[in-house]
């Protein structure tokens, strides 16, 4: 007959409770990376106006015609008015606001009049085009239809000039002070929580967190004048808002119920 002893048994709980820490403490640094994002994008510039982005396009093509096809002011936003299912389960269009104009003009042509105005550009490999910034404005062009939608270059009737902000100087330290704080918060949260709670939590929210982390490590890699996505916008997409509003509750829950039990006894 096998027994266990009761060392290995505590030894063993002991490693359940640091991995579940560790899980929580990824899930609550994802979670303050995107809330540090937010708060940095909360001093974003507001849009010029439509013809003062046109003044600023313009001399990069002074040939081309540009078209106004869109505008969405908010810096980050649901496209479409929220309703309240959107509240609830989310929606699909949550992006970055900007200016969208659309031109006959070739990517490279408007990179080098771009380049001449004083723009820092590079190209973006991903969509066949290219993207430029300047100060607190970004740029973003790519072969598209005459609404401004990408495209294949092969069948493109017209290049999208995506005006947009650049992203704000504290967006960046924000995300990782952010990251560092919930690592550190989550960690005591995975010590402390009600157990079965927690794991509940954790799962409701593992959508958004693994978006999100993929989304930090994704932003590393893109050509450096794109704008990156926001952040915080895993946790709002189709329904995994749902999941998020659900995965917080619990994840509350958990909090209080660990601490009107008190802490547990150091036994490992």
């Amino acid at each position: 007959m096998t027994t266990t002893s009761a060392p290995a048994v505590l030894s063993r709980a002991g490693l359940v409770r640091t991995i579940a820490a560790g899980v929580c403490a990824l899930t609550v640094a994802a979670a303050g990376a995107a809330l540090g994002a937010w708060l940095g994008w909360l001093g974003a510039p507001a849009l010029p106006s439509d013809a003062a982005v046109l003044a600023l396009v313009q001399p990069a093509a002074p040939d081309a015609r540009f078209t106004t096809v869109a505008r969405h002011e908010a810096p980050f936003a649901y496209e479409h008015t929220p309703g309240p299912m959107t509240w609830l389960i989310g929606d699909d269009d949550y992006n970055a606001g900007g200016v969208v104009l659309t031109a006959g003009v070739s990517p490279q042509t408007l990179r080098a009049g771009l380049a001449a105005q004083g723009w820092h550009t590079s190209d973006d490999p991903d969509y066949e085009g290219i993207a430029a910034s300047k100060g607190q404005w970004s740029v973003w062009a790519y072969p598209a239809e005459v609404d401004g939608s990408p495209t294949d270059s092969r069948v493109a009737k017209v290049l999208a000039v995506d005006f947009q902000r650049a992203e704000p100087g504290l967006v960046t330290p924000l995300t990782a002070a952010g990251f560092l704080l919930g690592l550190a918060v989550g960690w005591l949260l995975g010590r402390r929580a009600q157990r079965h709670v927690l794991a509940g939590a954790l799962l409701l929210l593992l959508p958004g967190t693994v978006i999100t982390i993929g989304d930090l490590i994704a932003a590393r890699f893109l050509p450096a004048d794109v704008t990156p996505p926001a952040l915080w916008g895993d946790y709002l997409f189709f329904g995994i808002r749902a999941l998020t509003t659900a995965g917080l509750l619990a994840l509350a829950v958990a909090v209080v119920l660990g601490l009107r039990r008190g802490p547990r006894p150091a036994r490992d």
